[in-house]
């Protein structure tokens, strides 16, 4: 029996660089299964060819491009319009400065393969260039830009980090099956770039899913917020920490900040396997 199809959901926001010499990379030479990979132009100062390099995307066998690059309307509403047109059983949202290491794609669908689609949430873990605050993430510096980005060090030292384990903990890159994305409705457009996240964790939880999985085994690199450096954002403004609290609240009142979820039933870091 064939494995499932993963549709790749990729907002690029004035991210050329990254897409083309971190992510690209990674995706050519390391997916195995039935992938497709969906890229929305979020507003790059021109269409596609600004953004793209042709000469990779022509290997790609299955990949569909969106959107005009004339606005950036926000990582969450880029993701809904990118899974508007997906046809894959199963979503994964990585970012444009994170490269998929070999494994990444048969881990994460051995590692769901048993579970009943809208029960769980999966995430890869990541090499960290530099300081995480979440332990289960590994730290080792292979680069910290597109332009110094030691792929060829990294192919041959990541079979060090690749381990069993797993993890009750999720964050992007997430996995989920499309049935779940269906039950939640998307992700909610009121999140521009931070908490997009947070809530979707809340939100997978408020509908059930108690399977909130980082599955060791599934490696990517990640440039460490490269793809947010690209993004003309207001880095102090609270207004989506305030709207978090203010929509969870309610139903779940010893939420403080987004990050908490709801912490008696999520025992976020508790190794499992």
């Amino acid at each position: 029996m064939s494995n499932p199809k993963i549709s790749i959901l990729l907002p690029a926001y004035k991210s050329g660089n990254l897409l083309n010499n971190i992510f690209l990379q990674g995706y050519l030479k390391n997916t195995k299964v039935d992938c497709e990979l969906i890229i929305y132009n979020n507003g790059s100062d021109g269409n596609l060819e600004f953004l793209c390099n042709f000469d990779l995307l022509n290997q790609i066998e299955d990949i569909i491009l969106i959107g005009d690059g004339k606005n950036n309307l926000g990582l969450n509403a880029a993701l809904n319009r990118c899974a508007k047109v997906a046809t894959g059983d199963y979503f994964y949202l990585p970012h444009t400065d994170m490269y998929l290491m070999p494994g990444w794609d048969l881990a994460l669908l051995e590692a769901c393969k048993n579970l009943p689609p809208v029960s769980f949430l999966l995430c890869s873990r990541s090499i960290e260039p530099g300081y995480s605050h979440i332990p289960s993430q590994i730290i080792k510096n292979y680069g910290n830009e597109w332009h110094n980005f030691q792929e060829d060090k990294l192919l041959s030292e990541y079979k060090q980090y690749l381990e069993k384990g797993i993890v009750t903990n999720a964050r992007m890159p997430f996995f989920l099956h499309r049935k779940l994305w269906d039950k939640l409705g998307g992700v909610d457009e009121k999140y521009f770039s931070y908490c997009t996240d947070d809530d979707l964790i809340q939100d997978c939880f408020d509908k059930g899913v108690r399977r909130f999985l980082m599955i060791y085994s599934s490696l990517v690199y990640h440039l460490q917020g490269s793809s947010n450096k690209q993004q003309n954002i207001d880095r102090d403004s609270d207004k989506p920490y305030k709207y978090f609290i203010k929509k969870w609240k309610s139903k779940y009142p010893d939420i403080a900040h987004p990050g908490q979820y709801h912490p008696k039933l999520i025992p976020f870091e508790t190794r499992i396997q």
